[in-house]
Order: structure tokens, then C-alpha cells, then sequence
């Protein structure tokens, strides 16, 4: 298989590189609902845990998302820098087998000028060799990417990423307002942020301005609110 060999471009944003707040997220679990319109149909299960790399602090984060008719099952795992954010190892596996329409299964090392690792499908396998010109964060990892940002009352943020799919691009995010959302441990005071990899489609995030957790989002008929089912 042909090795993939990139160079990272720089956001044509002009915008600089914010400095990340990763130590302002807090260890813990959190079951979310999918919604398509008035109808639940999946959940996501976001686990944070506090770890060290390297002798390093990091988060250990899993992302995994069920679809309740199965069509959908992917777990992705990151292993990041508890300051930056900044990527360590990443692991995301999508569907049960080989077999499977949309079957993967993608593993990833960071370092400080490249990445290296593996991108299997059903047709084979794919090394991964790509050269980091600058920090780069890991473009499958979005909520917790955005609420580590220096939010403030307008402000306006461009995130330079690697996706194992897309390959360079550039998160867009910007604090849009603020809202005291009623939730079931009570009232929190959280941030209005519109945040993804298209600034022309972009999602509204809800993120609590002390803890920093993900409340939920919303883009266009779907969402992903707190309150799911998870196993």
C-alpha cells in the first residue's frame, strides 16, 4: 500500500494558534442521548481519566457512540496531553468485524514532527506517515477540543488539525453568547460556541464555563444532549 506523506498548511484564517486550557476539563463520565428531531436514536459515552504518558500528566479520553438499530458502533480512544490537548496516541474502531459495511479500525501515533500508524478497512490496510510542521490536534476529537479553548464573550478561535479521513484542515469556533441551562444536577451557567471543521455548517456547542463539560450540541435536525442510556 502507497504511503500517505502530508505537510501541514497553516489556517487560512490568519488566525494564531489559541493557547489551549486542557487542565480546566475535569476526569469523569458522561451519558449523552442522540436526536434526530423529537426521536432518541443512539447514545454516546464520553469517559475522561486522568493518566500519565511519559511520566507526563494526560487524559485518557473514550468516545463511544451507539446507534440503537446497530447500523452505527464506533469507540474512538485518545491519549493527550492534560495542558495542550495535544495528541499522543489514537485509536478509533468503527463497526464489529471485516464484514461489516464501514468497517475500520485506525491506530496513530503523534510525535513532535510526524505521526505514524495504521488505517484498516475491509480492503487492506493503510500505513500512515505524515509530517507535523506545527502543533496539531486530533481532528476526530471535537467537543472537549473546543471547551479547552481560552473561551471568552466573543471570541473567536482557529484549531489546526489531522483527521485520518480528511487529512489537514482547521477547526472554526466561536463563542456566540451564554446561557443558564437547566440540567439534572441543576443550573449551569455555560457558553454558546459554534464550533466544526466547516465554517459554513458550523454546530452549537453548550459548554459549562467552570467545569468546561460538553452539555450537549446541535447541528441542523440532529443533536446530542445529556440524559442518554449507556452501557
Amino acid at each position: 500500500m502507497k504511503t500517505l506523506v502530508m505537510v501541514a498548511a497553516l489556517a487560512t484564517t490568519g488566525a494564531a494558534t489559541p493557547k489551549m486550557e486542557g487542565g480546566r476539563l475535569q476526569a469523569g463520565s458522561t451519558c449523552y442521548a442522540i436526536v434526530a428531531g423529537d426521536r432518541t436514536i443512539g447514545s454516546t459515552l464520553q469517559t475522561i481519566t486522568a493518566s500519565r504518558d511519559g511520566g507526563k500528566p494526560a487524559w485518557d479520553i473514550v468516545v463511544h457512540q451507539k446507534l440503537e438499530n446497530g447500523a452505527f458502533d464506533m469507540r474512538d480512544h485518545f491519549i493527550v496531553d492534560r495542558e495542550t490537548l495535544l495528541p499522543i496516541r489514537m485509536d478509533s474502531q468503527r463497526g464489529r468485524g471485516r464484514n461489516e459495511k464501514g468497517w475500520h479500525r485506525v491506530s496513530v501515533e503523534y510525535g513532535a514532527h510526524g505521526l505514524r500508524g495504521t488505517k484498516e478497512t475491509a480492503t487492506g490496510s493503510t500505513p500512515l506517515d505524515v509530517a507535523l510542521a506545527r502543533p496539531t490536534w486530533d481532528g476526530n476529537l471535537w467537543g472537549l477540543t473546543f471547551a479547552a479553548l481560552p473561551l471568552k464573550e466573543g471570541g473567536t478561535y482557529a484549531v489546526p488539525f489531522w483527521q485520518y479521513d480528511k487529512g489537514f484542515g482547521a477547526f472554526t469556533a466561536r463563542v456566540v453568547g451564554s446561557e443558564d441551562l437547566d440540567t439534572p444536577s441543576g443550573k449551569i451557567a455555560a457558553w454558546i460556541v459554534e464550533a466544526g471543521d466547516d465554517p459554513a455548517q458550523l454546530a452549537r456547542y453548550k459548554i459549562a464555563k467552570t467545569t468546561r463539560q460538553e452539555l450537549g450540541y446541535a447541528a441542523g435536525p440532529s443533536a446530542q444532549r445529556l440524559g442518554g442510556v449507556c452501557q
